[in-house]
């Protein structure tokens, strides 16, 4: 039931604060893992080219569960699907700790698929606070579930030594350690999920259209808007570039003598760079515009890989400010199309968008994962660097057709 008008604004907040939350627990599961992740399959298996492989299927998983779950809160709401979401991955993680005392390639890939679709529920958690405010307030919204990560973006990379060392003096592999505080937290988050989105954020979703409960556009209709067009690109390549520097930054430090500290150190600064400024972001795109964010974006993202291309050795002083700077990139190019692709739409035909938008970026970034760990090995860390550079150019063509369309 739709609470009544003087209590719609309290209720859509405590919502808010609710996913704010449960992005802030999750984001502390799930950024350990994803760290630690390539160096599981490296000492699985023995080989940098497959040490991008599980951040591939996590990122399928990732997809598939964007889409899934999309098309299940369309029908059931948000609140079943994301419980479901977060005890997927759960399973997930035991998953990943059977593979890492089993030395099982394919345990590790079927667990980080399943940790996959719960970190699905975190990156659709933005639509769902978007959905309670109007276009005015919607990119702050976003920003503010994104803003969330810099909690676990802080917590998380610090405790992977630590919880390393514990499991060690426990008598377990030393990776056991961050991937139980991963199972800890997704639990948490499954059971916040349950108990505290009530009523369902769909029940209280603001739309930009009054005829919004009725109307459903084709798919198709909808991806043939410039706008949506520009929106997706951004996400998309923004995904895309972060994860192809980011997945073999470890093995890059590891090859080089640094330790699970160092790593956790120059992890943290891209995590904060991702997560830290997102109130800025929704700041500034209320001030000059989600279009020229996406702009401004692709220029910190030649400036990030550029630097990061420089990096021979595993310097902090080169690889802490490029990873930084990498995050910060991918928040704008990410919160800026998110923030663009509800724009003016219902309600239906925005959780259409949503799903796709998303499972595209994550099928796209799982390629670039994959291909991470082959470039790496073919040929180097500071390739992989100006591959990044070139991919990040390309939100610039749809940039300008839409701008073009505009002054016509």
């Amino acid at each position: 039931m739709v609470p009544a008008t003087s209590t719609l604004e309290q209720t859509r907040q405590r919502l808010i604060w609710t996913l704010f939350t449960g992005n802030a627990i999750g984001s502390t599961a799930y950024i350990g893992i994803a760290t630690v992740a390539a160096l599981i399959a490296n000492d699985i298996t023995g080989s940098t080219s497959l040490a991008g492989l599980p951040g591939a299927t996590g990122t399928l998983g990732l997809a598939a569960g964007a889409a899934a779950l999309s098309w299940m809160s369309y029908r059931t709401g948000r609140r079943p699907s994301f419980t479901i979401g977060y005890a997927i991955a759960v399973v997930g993680t035991l998953f990943v700790i059977a593979a890492i005392g089993s030395s099982n390639f394919l345990l590790l890939l079927l667990g980080m698929a399943g940790i996959g679709v719960g970190r699905s529920v975190g990156q659709l958690a933005r639509y769902a606070a978007g959905d309670m405010r109007s276009d005015q307030r919607r990119g702050s919204a976003i920003s503010l579930i994104v803003w969330a990560s810099t909690i676990g973006a802080v917590l998380g990379p610090p405790l992977i030594g630590p919880t390393g060392l514990m499991a060690s003096r426990a008598g377990l592999d030393e990776l056991v350690g961050p991937v139980m505080v991963a199972t800890i937290g997704f639990a948490l988050v499954a059971i916040l999920m349950f108990v505290g989105l009530r009523p369902d954020p769909l029940s209280v979703a603001v739309s930009d259209k009054a005829d919004a409960g009725t109307t459903s556009t084709p798919l198709s209709a909808l991806l043939s808007s410039r706008l949506v067009q520009l929106s997706i690109a951004a996400i998309v390549v923004s995904q895309v570039v972060m994860v192809l520097v980011m997945v073999m930054t470890p093995i890059h430090v590891r090859a080089n003598d640094g330790g699970l500290s160092t790593i956790g150190w120059i992890m943290m600064a891209h995590t904060l760079g991702m997560f830290a400024i997102a109130p800025i972001t929704g700041w500034l795109i209320s001030r000059v515009g989600a279009k020229r964010m996406i702009a401004v974006a692709v220029g910190v993202f030649l400036v990030a890989c550029g630097l990061a291309a420089t990096a021979t050795s595993a310097s902090t002083l080169v690889l802490l400010p490029s990873l930084f700077l990498l995050g910060v990139a991918w928040n704008f190019g990410f919160v800026s199309g998110s923030t663009l692709l509800q724009t003016g739409l219902s309600v239906s035909n925005r959780i259409k968008l949503q799903g796709f938008a998303d499972a595209t970026a994550w099928l796209s970034s799982a390629a670039a994962a994959a291909a991470s760990g082959f470039l790496l090995s073919a040929t180097s860390y500071q390739t992989l660097a100006l591959a990044g550079a070139a991919f990040a150019l390309l939100p610039l063509l749809p940039l300008y057709r839409f701008r073009t369309a505009a002054a016509a």
